[in-house]
């Protein structure tokens, strides 16, 4: 990635990074309270190119500074640490527990069904933050490669190895060799929707595209695959923000990521 700059119709001058994706099929534009404005640069399309597109949205990108401006994401949210954690896709629900130690580090203890306890300095957000990140990884890695062999097993769909990430921008992806990677915030997610997921990528094993054929597999084996896909489609996380449906989602605070979309 790289950082540029725009000018704007007021004066000032705009920073903007450029991120290369070569799965982007248009320009793209967000503007994120943290990142500022990232703009997606498809494989095909120059650099020249993107600058004069970016050129020609600048009265979008005035309005949208305007309106982040207006209701900018609260600060006080975005510092907190999840009192709760509700796993919707295992059915947990887990107190969180913060215990100050003299320890410099910052060790969690785990009991199923109970609670998440963190102990020693949890007097940085930061530290503890990156703890939970790391336990919910580790957490997601066991239960979602569960339930990844019980859909392939149903489907009789195989795949090669599953890991478990933190993307961006996608809730899974598959590749040509039968590698699929899934979204650590799936675990967050309700159960109906993991298992779209799961599905999804199962079929992208046999077909590695988008085609009718594709869609009809998937339909085989989740008749209501529709409904599922619009309502995640419609799940774009700006900070602490989600869809209205699952706000426990929000107790989550900074690990719920910027825009996460399938």
């Amino acid at each position: 990635m790289n950082t540029t700059y725009l000018k704007l119709p007021n004066g000032h001058a705009l920073s903007y990074t450029i991120r290369p994706s070569a799965r982007a099929k248009y320009l793209r534009m967000q503007l994120h309270p943290s990142k500022g404005l990232v703009v997606t640069q498809p494989l095909g399309i120059s650099t020249h190119a993107l600058h004069q597109w970016v050129l020609s949205q600048q009265a979008w990108i005035t309005a949208a500074l305007q309106k982040l401006a207006q209701h900018p994401p609260p600060v006080a949210a975005l510092a907190t640490l999840p009192e709760h954690l509700a796993l919707l896709a295992t059915g947990e629900s887990l107190p969180v527990i913060y215990t100050p130690t003299d320890r410099k580090n910052i060790t969690l203890h785990y009991v199923e069904h109970t609670s998440l306890t963190l102990s020693g300095a949890i007097n940085a957000p930061a530290a503890c933050q990156q703890a939970l990140r790391q336990w919910l990884r580790g957490y997601a890695q066991v239960h979602l490669g569960k339930q990844l062999q019980q859909v392939a097993a149903e489907t009789g769909l195989q795949y090669v190895n599953c890991r478990v990430k933190g993307q961006q921008t996608r809730w899974g992806s598959c590749s040509s060799r039968g590698n699929i990677n899934l979204n650590e915030k799936l675990i967050l997610l309700p159960p109906e929707w993991v298992r779209y997921t799961l599905i999804h990528e199962l079929c992208h094993t046999v077909e590695m595209n988008h085609s009718k054929r594709f869609w009809a597999l998937v339909a085989g084996f989740m008749p209501d695959y529709r409904r599922i896909h619009a309502e995640m489609k419609g799940l774009v996380t700006v900070s602490i923000k989600v869809a209205p449906n699952y706000p426990n989602i929000i107790k989550m605070g900074n690990l719920v990521v910027i825009n996460v979309e399938k």
